[in-house]
């Protein structure tokens, strides 16, 4: 049984996309489920076959899978179709695997959430700073946060953070298409192009020595193609809208 001192709020599920991570997640599972009941977290394989499903059924956690690896964005649309056909879901917080979000965080979001129950997308901002994030991790995101910033027309605080809660009304209005890292930027530009508003709130930095899934120069050039194509389609969309 989970000892919590205020109840999780039951339309609210943890979502954790997770690749090549059993150990990890057998790590943070206790932890996360001190706070959230089994019955609202959710871990989304995106084609492992390294034990995720065991230590899942060990847990008692909700399940999905890709058969074969194809990118955190797949994954996380996979988890997101699986929890907002509960019926129930109202928000979905998601995590990453490697522990680098603090649990003790989540109620930073259930606050936010009571606070601004219309928001779209709120995103964990972390500290910027040299010997908290990694100066390559600081060059990347606050590039890549000015550029959304500027294709939004809204202040883009920490575009990379994957510590984020959704609602279901946002991710029911903004279907998404990528498969990859790139996705977890397109959510955000689709939001603000569908009028949902972006919020932030601060997190723990933490970073450990685990390996990252991502190559630097291909997803990079991904990402720009992404992210251009995206905002050429909502500028489209937008300029037919007021022709007609």
């Amino acid at each position: 049984m989970t000892q919590q001192n205020t109840p999780w709020p039951s339309g609210v599920f943890v979502l954790i996309p997770a690749y090549k991570a059993a150990a990890a997640l057998d790590r943070l599972l206790p932890s996360l489920l001190a706070t959230v009941p089994a019955a609202n977290v959710c871990l989304a394989d995106d084609g492992s076959h390294d034990g995720t499903d065991m230590v899942a059924a060990k847990h008692e956690v909700l399940y999905v899978s890709n058969l074969v690896n194809r990118g955190k964005g797949a994954a996380l649309l996979k988890g997101f179709r699986h929890l907002l056909s509960l019926k129930n879901a109202s928000w979905i917080i998601t995590v990453d695997a490697d522990g680098q979000h603090s649990v003790n965080d989540l109620p930073l979001f259930l606050k936010r959430i009571s606070d601004a129950p219309r928001s779209g997308i709120i995103i964990g901002r972390r500290s910027m700073m040299p010997g908290k994030m990694p100066v390559a991790r600081i060059i990347s995101n606050t590039l890549t946060s000015l550029f959304l910033s500027l294709l939004t027309r809204r202040r883009i605080l920490d575009s990379q953070c994957g510590f984020r809660a959704y609602s279901a009304a946002c991710l029911a209005a903004v279907p998404c298409r990528y498969q990859r890292f790139e996705m977890e930027s397109e959510i955000i530009m689709r939001a603000c192009g569908a009028g949902f508003s972006i919020e932030f709130v601060p997190v723990q930095t933490l970073y450990f020595s685990s390996r990252s899934h991502i190559s630097h120069v291909a997803d990079t050039l991904r990402w720009l193609r992404a992210v251009i194509t995206v905002s050429a389609e909502l500028r489209s969309k937008s300029q037919n809208e007021c022709t007609r």
